[in-house]
């Protein structure tokens, strides 16, 4: 009650300044980090969900494709095949096939890989990312040589749906290849500098222009239902593979499984850099934030070093003096963190839906500047914000100790 009324009281007084100084410092602040972590978890979601889209959690291949865009097929196993997908953690299991070549329309020319899926793909993230036309008919019994380019792509060969792309593929003897493909449709997933060397195309057309048999593919891309539980997968598909060479097959002499973290190391050391980046601004943040709240407590303290005396002359002890402080400061936190996380949360929602700030894809992998609020960080944030806070007023807080009633009514007098 008194916290409360000294509150209201107080919006007129000298102190009110440093008040508003301070519950504004709690504001930015929390806007601050708020965004930080928004961004920071943007990032991270998008690059997986991306990466996981282009290239699975896991691939099975050949050793010598490893680190490369190419190497020497597998043989297409059902039985490994089924024995993956029967692992708890395995959502599905799919081979596909790629080939690296040449598209050019008139003119223009790009270098491109061609990622051949069969009818048992999973293709519903691919699904997702169309901006225009459809997915490639990969499931009819006839070919119809169709393919999904991207958007920048399209743009730089000056395509559009419906359009043949001329390429140019060289076989297992280093032959030259063409061929023609229509644009089934485009797709965007803001991910260019994946987007630009990526189509999507029907498994068989690749198979034929690489010289493949029809049981040969480029591994199995296997997606997983927790991206935590890779390294137990790993595990899990190598005792496979082992077993399945020990029974005579020695096919299986020379596959390797491979995470996203071990094909794309450069990019999850960046997300490593940026979320260094953000514990550097949350540090810097605290530290201007609970300066403002320790300068403001002191302020709230000796404006009241009148009241604090007659409360001590009547007998409150120093303890419960404390608590009406610590009590002001709480109320001070709470409206600077309602303001603070209002007005972050809109900005992240301004964001996600209308995304007025663009990035280099260069610079930045994703061409749009990407958000992701969790509620548990967002309850977390605001929980470590309030304890680091008030256990810090505590201190300033013991100067009520130091004023003495008879000294403090005598000034008043």
């Amino acid at each position: 009650m008194l916290a409360m009324r000294t509150a209201s009281f107080d919006r007129s007084s000298r102190a009110s300044v440093m008040m508003r100084i301070a519950s504004l410092s709690v504001a930015i602040g929390i806007v601050v980090m708020l965004l930080s972590l928004a961004v920071i978890g943007g990032f991270r979601h998008e690059i997986h969900s991306n990466l996981r889209g282009f290239a699975a959690d896991v691939v099975l291949v050949d050793m010598t494709t490893l680190g490369r865009k190419e190497g020497r097929p597998i043989k297409a196993n059902g039985e490994l095949s089924e024995a993956i997908s029967s692992l708890r953690d395995v959502k599905g299991v799919s081979a596909f096939a790629t080939i690296s070549g040449m598209a050019k329309s008139g003119d223009n020319v790009c270098g491109l890989q061609l990622k051949g899926v069969g009818g048992d793909y999973d293709l519903a993230w691919w699904q997702t990312k169309i901006t225009e036309g459809e997915l490639p008919h990969i499931t009819d019994t006839l070919r119809h040589k169709e393919i999904l380019l991207s958007q920048c792509t399209a743009r730089e060969l000056g395509i559009g749906v419906g359009d043949r792309v001329e390429m140019l593929f060289a076989d297992g003897g280093n032959r030259p290849r063409r061929d023609r493909f229509k644009v089934s449709g485009l797709y965007h997933t803001g991910f260019e500098e994946l987007d630009r060397m990526m189509a999507l195309a029907d498994v068989r057309d690749v198979q034929r222009l690489a010289s493949w048999a029809d049981d040969e593919v480029s591994g199995y891309d296997i997606f997983l239902h927790a991206e935590d539980s890779v390294d137990e997968v790993e595990r899990e598909i190598d005792n496979i593979t082992l077993a399945a060479y020990d029974s005579g097959n020695d096919d299986m002499a020379y596959v390797a499984t491979s995470s996203l973290a071990d094909r794309y190391p450069i990019m999850f050391d960046w997300l490593k850099a940026h979320d260094v980046n953000a514990a550097v601004i949350i540090v810097i943040m605290m530290t201007v934030l609970l300066f403002n709240m320790a300068s403001a407590m002191l302020i709230m303290v000796l404006d009241r070093t009148g009241m604090i005396g007659l409360l001590k002359a009547q007998g409150m002890r120093n303890g419960a003096v404390r608590k009406i402080f610590l009590w002001r400061a709480a109320l001070l936190y709470a409206k600077g963190a309602l303001w603070g996380n209002l007005t972050g949360l809109a900005l992240v929602a301004v964001q996600w839906l209308w995304s007025p700030v663009k990035l280099d894809p260069s610079g930045y992998i994703l061409s749009e500047l990407p958000v992701r609020v969790d509620l548990w960080w967002l309850v977390l944030l605001n929980v470590a914000i309030l304890a680091v806070t008030m256990l810090t007023m505590v201190l300033p807080s013991f100067i009520v100790a130091r004023i003495h009633p008879v000294e403090t009514l005598k000034y008043k007098q």
